[in-house]
C-alpha cells in the first residue's frame, strides 16, 4: 500500500487532519525531494514517520502540529546557519540556480499556507499560531 493511498483514507471529523493528508497527497514527493535536500537522510526518515503518523491518526494531535511546525523551519532554513548541523553543509552546498531550489520555496510557501489553515481550525493551538505569527510578523 502506497503513501498516498493510505492517507487518502476517511479522516473523521478533524478538517484540519483532512488539510493535511490533502496536502501530503497533492506535494508528497516534493516535500520528501525538499526535505532530502536540505535535511539529509535523519530528516527524509523523520518526515516519512510524519506520513505514517498522519495516515494512522484519527486527529491532528499536537505531536502532529510540533512535527509540522519543525517541516516548516527545516523549509524556510532556519536551521541553517550553525556550522555544527547538517542543515548549514547542505545549504551551503546548494546551486541556489538549480530547480529544486524553487521547488523548495514553493513547497514551503503551500506548508505556510497548510499551517495558517490549521491555525484557523484550531485557534487554541499555540504550537501552530506561534509559527504562523513569526512568519506574518517578518
Amino acid at each position: 500500500m502506497s503513501i498516498q493511498s493510505v492517507l487518502l483514507r476517511t479522516a473523521g471529523n478533524d478538517h484540519a487532519l483532512e488539510l493535511t493528508r490533502d496536502f501530503f497527497h497533492e506535494c508528497g514527493v516534493a516535500i520528501l525531494n525538499a526535505v532530502t535536500i536540505l535535511g539529509g537522510p535523519a530528516a527524509h526518515r523523520r518526515c516519512l514517520r510524519l506520513y505514517s503518523n498522519i495516515a494512522e491518526s484519527a486527529v491532528l494531535s499536537k505531536s502532529l502540529k510540533h512535527e509540522l511546525v519543525w517541516l516548516h523551519r527545516l523549509l524556510m532554513l532556519d536551521f541553517v546557519g550553525d556550522p555544527e548541523r547538517e542543515e548549514t553543509s547542505r545549504f551551503m552546498a546548494l546551486d541556489l540556480l538549480d530547480p529544486s531550489v524553487e521547488e523548495v520555496c514553493l513547497v514551503a510557501d503551500r506548508l505556510f499556507d497548510l499551517l495558517v489553515a490549521i491555525a484557523e481550525e484550531h485557534p487554541a493551538c499555540d504550537v501552530v499560531q506561534r509559527e504562523t505569527f513569526d512568519l506574518s510578523a517578518a
